[in-house]
């Protein structure tokens, strides 16, 4: 199993009590925090009821809203959460499900009970404002935003055998933003984001990627569990996936630009440094899964130098800006590029370079065929630009062996 760095205390992360100065002057006067921002604000609101957090929230949504776009480090937010009372965390929870259910640093096991509490407010609201609305434009927004809802509820239904689905990112504004972890980011040894392209909207995917999340869940622990029979791996280890839609993906009318590049590699990065925070002495292995564009969005996000990843699979991948393989902070430079017949956008190098060429130092990922190392079982070929995920194949067994640090095992085509 993989050796994971150990951080011997809170203060090896910077994990300190925040804003707790300018809050202790409120003494539970509601109308004084809107006067607060960032760290400031969450210390103040920790100190009020639940009554008290409701009012806020209702009459103050901007506040909320700056917050949440503009958040604490997710380090900050971790002190924060850390150094309250169970009392103070349940009225949170209760009164502020938004804030806490989409905030980096807190505990996603907190994060998926709050945001499960946020998405049924969310989507009795939205039917309120369905029944009396008034305009075809608010009737609009309305039915677009149940749609949204709706695919997310949808997603959150535990398969038959699979793992428990908790919601960690709800965003239903715009385009929508969601996420859903499949199993325990918490407490897992092995921690998958897997990042989409182009068309994956929430409206139209959540339930789809999440189902693909699920497919590598179930190779991976497949994978785990045939290494611990042969005394080649330790048991038990843990896994968890996660379906990200964490950014607004780009249509046929805008993948031309790097515009939702950008935004897309914030939320990531926003992502990593909070799980790297809610793990704290205890990091897991994490490798991100990039598809089409979504492979753009990881390369910038992961060539800022602002967090580390252990591993990186880039499948149908367009290309970016970025150089090669050592211009990334992944361990190792444990990167794997899949690239399979009939795919238009492998080679392409639409955004820049591409990682798939051998001068771009990543590891080839075998995605035509191959038969399993531990099994001797035959894996499938992936054709297109959209069959990497597909269940039997050499692409997601591959994949598999990756994200759980037995990239040793993997094929490239070769054999």
């Amino acid at each position: 199993m993989h050796e994971y760095a150990v951080l011997s205390s809170d203060t090896d992360l910077g994990l300190q009590p925040i804003g707790l100065e300018p809050a202790l002057s409120i003494d539970g006067d509601v109308n004084s925090l809107r006067f607060l921002r960032g760290s400031s604000l969450l210390a103040g609101l920790a100190r009020l009821n639940v009554a008290d957090i409701s009012s806020f929230v209702l009459d103050f949504p901007e506040q909320l809203d700056s917050l949440l776009a503009v958040p604490p480090a997710a380090t900050e937010v971790t002190g924060w959460w850390t150094n309250l009372g169970g009392t103070e965390r349940s009225s949170l929870i209760a009164a502020a499900p938004r804030l806490v259910g989409n905030l980096e640093g807190i505990p996603f096991r907190e994060r998926g009970r709050a945001n499960a509490r946020y998405l049924n407010e969310s989507i009795a609201g939205a039917q309120q404002r369905l029944v009396g609305a008034v305009s075809d434009d608010d009737r609009t927004s309305a039915t677009h935003e149940l749609a949204v809802l709706g695919q997310v509820r949808t997603a959150l239904r535990q398969a038959d055998a699979g793992p428990r689905r908790s919601l960690i990112l709800l965003d239903s504004t715009g385009g929508g933003r969601a996420a859903i972890a499949l199993g325990n980011p918490d407490t897992a040894d092995y921690v998958g984001f897997l990042v989409p392209g182009m068309n994956y909207t929430v409206e139209a995917e959540m339930v789809h990627w999440t189902n693909t999340a699920n497919d590598l869940y179930a190779e991976q622990e497949k994978v785990l569990a045939e290494r611990a029979a042969r005394g080649q791996g330790e048991a038990p280890a843990s896994v968890a996936t996660v379906a990200w839609i964490g950014y607004e993906v780009p249509d046929l009318f805008s993948v031309g630009g790097l515009d939702k590049a950008l935004v897309g590699a914030d939320f990531l990065e926003k992502s990593s440094l909070g799980i790297r925070s809610d793990r704290r002495a205890h990091q897991p292995f994490i490798t991100v899964y990039a598809h089409s564009y979504g492979s753009t969005v990881a390369l910038t996000a992961l060539a800022r130098g602002s967090f580390d990843v252990d591993a990186l699979v880039l499948v149908g991948s367009p290309g970016s800006q970025i150089q090669s393989a050592a211009s990334l902070h992944v361990t190792g430079e444990n990167v794997w590029v899949g690239k399979a017949d009939w795919d238009p956008a492998v080679n392409s190098a639409f955004f820049g370079s591409d990682p798939g060429a051998e001068s771009y130092g990543a590891h080839p990922l075998g995605v035509s065929g191959a038969t399993d190392r531990i099994t001797g079982a035959s894996l499938t070929a992936s054709l297109g630009h959209n069959a990497y995920f597909e269940p039997g194949s050499e692409s997601l067994h591959n994949m598999a062996l990756v994200g759980t640090d037995n990239a040793d095992l993997v094929t490239n085509g070769s054999e």
